[in-house]
This record gives structure tokens, C-alpha cells and sequence, in this order.
């Protein structure tokens, strides 16, 4: 009898500890994630809600959480299960590949592995370890539109007075007019505004991303307006030009008869 009830307690404690050894769970791993019928984990987003081309708009450091300036944007164009990530300031596709969402929420695209952080119809924003990137729908990369905007040409006549407020936002520079010699390989040429905020006393700050046949730059800028005329200041570069236009759609600045900038957002 009581080597019986010895058997059964041996056989006790082992199914205990078999049952212990089954609820071990790996690091990192909750143990009420969601889990589909096989018991695997289940994606929290699919590739379908990605479809169609996104464009990054905002970056922000994940060490200090601040936002910083950028020109290379990441823009995405997703059909079905491919992709092809691009780097704007290259202009030219980088990558084409596959792309799928491994659970719960790694993004796969081609070469490159990201965290989605949230997703809706019209905002994606995922992190890459170093930077977390919003990134809007569009229905085309704004490099597409490039020489496709029709410059009007009554815009362009005197200079006017402006409104700063209406500056505020990110312009991008979609066509130039030049005189021949008004420019040369190394004149600082502005491919495009970002104004974040407008002081009381009607400074606006933001960032300036410009160019020359050596080098592309971003940098802090600072921007006054008065009578039809702006100055726009870089620790590197200083531009004095003058108003056409700018309201809130479209933003016209230089000088006639040299070099005159179009930009829209």
C-alpha cells in the first residue's frame, strides 16, 4: 500500500512540474497576446491597409524626442504584397521588394524592418530604431509633381506686401525662372521652406533645405518681411528677395528679371 501511494505521488509531482514547464514564456512575450487558431500570434495590421504611396513628413529623435530636420523622406508605394522604398533626396527608387507584417506589429519592406506605431487611412508612423517617422497618404509623391504645376504667369509682376502668417507651413520649390547668367554651378539654390512658427514681432523660424552642384543642406532659418521684401538667414547663407505672392496656396519670391521662385505646398 505503501509503495502504491508512492508511485502516485512521483507521478504527481512529475505532471506538476511538466504543467510548470509548459507556462514558461520567452522574454519580451506577454502571455495574453492575440493568437489565431493554431495558437500563433496574429498581426495587428495587414498589408492591404498600406496600399498606395506614403510620404514621410515629420521625424523625431527617439533619444531626445525632439523633432529634427530632415531632406532625405522616406517615401513608400506599396501595391499588394511589393513595395519600393525610396529616399527623396536621391530621387530614384533605392529598393523594390516584398513586403508583409510579421505579428504583431514589424513592418518588412524589401530590405528595411520597421515598428508600426499606428496606422489609419490618411497617417502611418513607424520607427526605425533611431527616428520615428509620420508619414502621410498621398495620391503623388510630391517630386511627381515637379514641372507638372503650371506657373501662372500673372503672378509675377511687382512686389507686394505680405501676410507672414500665410508662409507658415513646408513650400516646396516646383518650378524657378532665370536669366541666363543669373545663376551659375555655385549659386545656393532653395529647393524648399519649412516654417514652423511665427514669433509676436513676425520673425518666422523654421528650416531651409537648399542646394548647389556640390551639396544638398538643411539648415535653421530664420525669415522677415517688410514692403515687399524678404530676407531669409542661414548660419551659412543670407537671401534678399522680394514678395509677388503668398496666399497660403502659393508662394512667389525673388527677383524679376534674375531668378524668381515658385513653391507650393
Amino acid at each position: 500500500m505503501f509503495l502504491k501511494s508512492l508511485i502516485f505521488l512521483f507521478f504527481a509531482v512529475g505532471s506538476l512540474q511538466n504543467t510548470n514547464a509548459q507556462r514558461v514564456i520567452r522574454k519580451g512575450v506577454t502571455e495574453n497576446r492575440p493568437a489565431g487558431n493554431n495558437g500563433k500570434p496574429v498581426p495587428k495590421y495587414s498589408i492591404s491597409q498600406l496600399n498606395g504611396k506614403w510620404q514621410e513628413v515629420k521625424r523625431v529623435s527617439i533619444d531626445s524626442n525632439l523633432a529634427v530636420s530632415f531632406s532625405d523622406s522616406l517615401l513608400l508605394d506599396f501595391k499588394e504584397d511589393k513595395v519600393e522604398v525610396k529616399d527623396a533626396t536621391s530621387m530614384r527608387m533605392t529598393m523594390k521588394g516584398e513586403a508583409q507584417i510579421e505579428a504583431p506589429n514589424t513592418l518588412v519592406a524589401a530590405a528595411d524592418v520597421f515598428k508600426i506605431r499606428s496606422l489609419d487611412k490618411r497617417t502611418l508612423i513607424i520607427g526605425d530604431g533611431e527616428f520615428v517617422k509620420e508619414l502621410q497618404k498621398k495620391e503623388q509623391f510630391y517630386y511627381e509633381t515637379l514641372g507638372k504645376l503650371k506657373v501662372e504667369q500673372d503672378t509675377v509682376s511687382k512686389p507686394v506686401s505680405i501676410d507672414i502668417k500665410n508662409v507658415k507651413g513646408k513650400w516646396i520649390v516646383y518650378a524657378r525662372k532665370a536669366i541666363p547668367g543669373a545663376t551659375n554651378d555655385q549659386t545656393a539654390l532653395i529647393r524648399s521652406l519649412d516654417i514652423g512658427s511665427i514669433s509676436e514681432d513676425g520673425i518666422a523660424f523654421g528650416q531651409a533645405t537648399f542646394y548647389t552642384k556640390d551639396f544638398t543642406k538643411t539648415l535653421p532659418c530664420q525669415m522677415v518681411t517688410k514692403d515687399g521684401a524678404i530676407k531669409i538667414v542661414t548660419d551659412q547663407y543670407i537671401w534678399n528677395f522680394y514678395t509677388y505672392k503668398a496666399d497660403g496656396v502659393e508662394f512667389v519670391f525673388g527677383e524679376t528679371g534674375k531668378l524668381v521662385y515658385y513653391a507650393k505646398h
